[in-house]
């Protein structure tokens, strides 16, 4: 068990409201857990200690410069036989099952201990914020006798389909063997409560899943209720884009289950969590490209491609002349890329696009040379793009990637998809550059382009400090926790 305090505090721990915060250490998780740490360091009634698995911490650190308002952040690890240093990968997501068996297995003790030990410290901690995925924490929170309360880092309809798990398994829906394209295609879904009917194809793919599934389906089962016993469950999304979700998620877990986001837009630095270096001379070029020109291709932290899709992405962003952003990790590519072509690629390509490792996306998405977004469909991706007001050309991977495809094609109409997801097959690189020229160049693309537009303004205003409602939301929950502070007296 490894700590280190960012800084002293002149003030008496005891007096403050001690918090602990246990992301799901995965980089689309940790980003908006990080984003409220900087929410709740506003308010100097709080002290923060931030917990992450230990190779996760090491490498966490070596990057972290605490931002203004987070000097007084605490980091702290726990003890993990996972090696997770970026965060879970494409391994651990394909042996999820295994993974989450691990983590409830061998983490509550860690976090016990660390407990005890901050309490022996006199630094008692009031509460634990953990990601939903970390359900375990409730029963730590519980031999303490102090509130656990739930950061859900994806969309409202997703924690429906968490909700309504039971009913899913009845009527056979979820961890089966894995359907054929037409059954997935002609199976209707009408009645998870909160989300418009949807194909069984559009079924979050992490409970669709066949490999693995009697663990996978034990574990769904016996996170689905905890969710009942935490005191505030907050989502990273906005009201106006899934109010009929909100509505009915509150009817049922009452007006505690609040709309908590976009997080980012608290974050005046327009940083997301750092776990690999930034190539910040991309913003550079960008700056020489025409207004809404350039095309940014992102896979996020986890997804991998075949070399054969690849070289047909590779091929149809040639063939698109449009100026491309085009984040290649090292391991994006399974078993590495051919030098040759990809030499080729980037020789014919060097006036028209930029590649890098990794980017800084937030300060990307922003910039006013972008156009569109050729994204895996995170939920931090999605959100961001949305929020600045950015068309989408979906390909997921996993997760519940596709069920969010679904929602930004079929329910808010501001992108387009592909005919497979990343694992299905092959796309041909064709359909690429239709799908580019269809979101860029074409009257739809426009509509998109206004329809996007008008949620950008929605989620900047669900942040506005008079009268937003996730701002007031999360006001009304920090002064709840003041409360029970005083309570506990």
């Amino acid at each position: 068990m490894r700590s280190l305090q960012s800084s002293s505090d002149s003030s008496s721990p005891s007096s403050k409201i001690h918090v602990v915060v246990v992301p799901l250490p995965a980089q689309g998780h940790m980003s908006p857990m990080i984003h409220l740490c900087k929410l709740i360091a506003r308010d100097p009634s709080f002290t923060i200690s931030l917990v992450n698995v230990d190779s996760l911490h090491d490498e966490f650190v070596k990057h972290w410069v605490a931002p203004a308002g987070l000097e007084d952040l605490r980091l702290h690890s726990i003890p993990y036989s996972w090696q997770l240093p970026l965060g879970a990968d494409a391994h651990a997501l394909g042996n999820v099952g295994d993974w989450f068996t691990a983590s409830a297995r061998e983490l509550p003790g860690g976090l016990e201990d660390l407990i005890r030990k901050l309490g022996e410290e006199g630094d008692p901690v009031n509460c634990i914020i953990s990601d939903y995925f970390c359900d375990w924490t409730q029963d730590v929170a519980d031999v303490f006798g102090i509130p656990r309360i739930i950061l859900w880092s994806g969309t409202a309809g997703w924690s429906s389909f968490e909700y309504h798990i039971l009913d899913l398994l009845e009527k056979n829906h979820i961890f089966h063997s894995r359907a054929s394209p037409d059954e997935a295609n002609a199976v209707i879904i009408d009645y998870v409560r909160g989300v418009k009917p949807l194909r069984l194809a559009d079924v979050p793919d992490c409970l669709l899943a066949s490999e693995g599934q009697e663990v996978l389906k034990e574990i769904c089962i016996k996170r689905s209720p905890v969710v009942k016993r935490a005191r505030w469950v907050l989502v990273n999304s906005f009201y106006d884009l899934e109010a009929p979700t909100f509505d009915f998620m509150a009817s049922e877990l009452g007006p505690r289950f609040i709309p908590a986001g976009p997080l980012f837009l608290f974050d005046d630095s327009r940083k997301n969590v750092v776990l690999r270096p930034e190539n910040e001379d991309c913003l550079h070029w960008m700056d020489v490209q025409e207004p809404g020109s350039v095309l940014y291709i992102s896979f996020g932290s986890i997804a991998v491609l075949s070399v054969e899709q690849f070289e047909e992405l590779a091929g149809a962003l040639e063939a698109s002349k449009k100026p491309f952003l085009w984040v290649i990790r090292p391991e994006l590519v399974v078993g590495g890329h051919s030098n040759e072509s990809y030499n080729g690629f980037c020789e014919r390509t060097k006036n028209q696009g930029f590649i890098v490792s990794w980017a800084p996306q937030l300060r990307v998405l922003a910039h006013p040379s972008m156009g569109a977004f050729l994204t895996h469909c995170g939920w931090n991706s999605v959100q961001e793009s949305i929020a600045n007001g950015i068309p989408m050309l979906g390909w997921p991977y996993g997760g519940e990637q596709n069920t969010n495809c679904k929602f930004i094609v079929e329910d808010w109409k501001i992108g387009v998809r592909f005919s497979k997801t990343v694992v299905q097959g092959l796309i041909e690189r064709g359909e690429i550059e239709a799908g580019i020229k269809k979101v860029m160049d074409s009257e739809e693309g426009k509509k998109i382009k206004k329809r996007v537009q008008n949620l950008k303004i929605l989620a900047r205003k669900a942040m506005d400090k008079e009268n937003g409602k996730s701002f007031c939301g999360l006001q009304g929950w920090l002064e709840d926790l003041k409360a029970m502070k005083l309570d506990r007296k």
